[in-house]
């Protein structure tokens, strides 16, 4: 019965790809993105700042997700964009947000597919 409880469980982890809430979180291409635009401020880019530097969207922001989940409540109540290198961490950047009542926006492919699709990227020098 123990083993058969465990091996639900870990089914239920797989499926859910490892979240522990099944929160569906909203998610817009880059092309979407391009083609409407950002209010400033309002994309937010979770990545390490070693990795903003590096390469991210115009008119991004930098806020880590580890800042991010810390601290969800601190970008009001204005709609977010959130984007990361491929989806994963603006998925759970996006999730935490929404759940401390910002509206939020997670973007698929993030940055990398932003640059795959031939859009430019600032760097910091």
């Amino acid at each position: 019965m123990v083993l058969i409880l465990i091996i639900v469980g870990m089914l239920v982890l797989i499926l859910s790809n490892g979240r522990t809430s099944m929160t569906s979180v909203q998610e817009t291409s880059v092309d979407q993105l391009a083609a409407s635009g950002w209010t400033p401020g309002r994309l937010v880019d979770v990545r390490s700042a070693e990795e903003f530097a590096e390469g991210h969207v115009p008119g991004a922001v930098n806020v880590p997700l580890d800042d991010v989940v810390a601290d969800p409540g601190q970008f009001g109540p204005e709609p977010l964009q959130i984007i990361c290198r491929s989806g994963g961490r603006s998925a759970k950047a996006a999730e935490a947000v929404e759940q401390a009542g910002t509206p939020a926006m997670s973007i698929a492919g993030g940055t990398a597919a932003w640059i795959e699709s031939g859009r430019h990227v600032d760097i910091l020098s």
